[in-house]
């Protein structure tokens, strides 16, 4: 697996004045040697802060001179574990401090690994400060507040989900309603090769040709002329659940994923619904996965999705969890467990004619190493340490493989 280093994202901070400052209590005199203009800690030395005061400058230094993410900062000082515990509790206490330490975590979700075993090092021995578990826990009270605010401020649907996939269905919805006045909960974007009033009348169509049954069989599907333009589909019979999956091509060489389930059956809570895959396959594209197929666009009335069409070779063998967890690092990476072997056929090797990927997240990487794509994420978990469930917001993903789908 390819070790990712923590980068250097630029972050601007505004909390404090922007004097540039030296930080505290330096040892000028053991980094003598140091270049004129450039900080001891760049050659190894200690910063050996007299106090927490001490503490919070060299912290704002690092953000305001280095344009260090506040996370990278925090876990660059050199101090006592004890005083690093105060530090980071007088950091989580302060509203605004605390947004900005926990957005610069939540903006690399990939390194939070590393972000938590720097706090496993720095840290004393039984410090709570991540036992989110524990009644008023500080981080999780700051994190409930950040939660709250993204909240507030949110654009829009899928800038919720970049943040996490497992958001209650209700909250969504909700949210939706407030944003844009209406109840046509959707999604992404409707490809321009398959515009809003060709895509409903596609869907229509198509569901003259669904099985609601775990033994799907193949089909003709004749080809669809809407508003001058003809849509040629294929039917896919894998899958145990009630989507079913149509490849569409349009005049011009196009191609695409159609999912469609039956709308009574509508859900971004249930285990195996279309909503909760969609939910799921938001945070991965949003986050440029390279292990997942790109969702373009849901219709939570329609209860229909539209994917990137991935060209693809199938890993078509039977496969263990541990084999497919080790060959899609960049979804583990983001924080996903997949809990799923039923659908081996549900997964392709990553290569180089997969054109409508290649801006994910170190694509090429993941060829040379001949990694999977995973096309259908039903049952999978998220957590992370810097991620608790919020109540209000969030509830565990339906991910394990003894859960029952609904309609069964």
């Amino acid at each position: 697996m390819k070790v990712q280093a923590v980068q250097k994202s630029i972050y601007t901070y505004t909390g404090i004045n922007n004097e540039k400052q030296t930080p505290a209590n330096s040892n000028s005199k053991s980094c003598s040697l140091a270049p004129k203009g450039l900080r001891a800690v760049h050659f190894g030395c200690n910063i050996k802060p007299a106090n927490i005061e001490g503490l919070l400058k060299d912290y704002r230094w690092f953000i305001q001179h280095d344009k260090l993410p506040a996370i990278n900062s925090l876990l660059k000082l050199e101090t006592g574990k004890e005083a690093f515990d105060t530090l980071v509790r007088t950091i989580l206490k302060n509203d605004d401090l605390s947004y900005e330490l926990i957005d610069s975590i939540i903006k690399q979700p990939r390194n939070m690994k590393y972000f938590l075993k720097g706090f496993e090092e720095k840290l004393p021995y039984g410090s709570d400060i991540f036992l989110s578990f524990i009644p008023n826990n500080i981080y999780k009270q700051a994190y409930t507040k950040y939660i709250d605010k993204r909240f507030e401020n949110t654009k829009s649907i899928s800038e919720l989900l970049e943040i996490r996939p497992d958001w209650k269905e209700e909250v969504l919805l909700a949210k939706h309603r407030e944003i844009y006045h209406n109840n046509d909960f959707e999604l992404g974007h409707v490809p321009e090769e398959i515009n809003h009033g060709k895509f409903e009348g596609i869907v229509k169509y198509l569901h003259n040709f669904m099985d609601i049954n775990l033994n799907k069989k193949d089909k003709y599907i004749p080809p669809l002329t809407l508003d001058g333009k003809t849509f040629n589909f294929k039917y896919f019979t894998d899958g145990k659940t009630d989507k079913n999956v149509f490849g569409i091509s349009g005049e011009n060489g196009e191609r695409f994923i159609i999912k469609i389930a039956p709308t009574e059956r509508t859900s971004l809570d249930d285990a195996c619904a279309l909503g909760t895959l969609c939910k799921i396959d938001t945070y991965l594209t949003r986050n440029y996965c390279r292990n997942s197929a790109p969702l373009k666009y849901y219709n939570h009335n329609l209860n229909a999705s539209i994917y990137d069409f991935i060209e693809h070779q199938k890993v078509d063998k039977k496969i263990t969890l541990d084999e497919i967890r080790g060959n899609i690092p960049d979804f583990i990476d983001l924080n996903m467990k997949y809990n799923d072997t039923t659908g081996h056929n549900n997964f392709f090797i990553l290569d180089d004619t997969q054109h409508r990927i290649k801006g994910m997240n170190d694509y090429h990487y993941g060829v040379n190493k001949s990694e999977w794509i995973t096309v259908d994420n039903d049952h999978v978990v998220f957590e992370s340490r810097f991620q608790p469930i919020i109540d209000k917001y969030h509830h565990i993903l339906p991910n394990t493989m003894d859960v029952f789908c609904k309609f069964l």
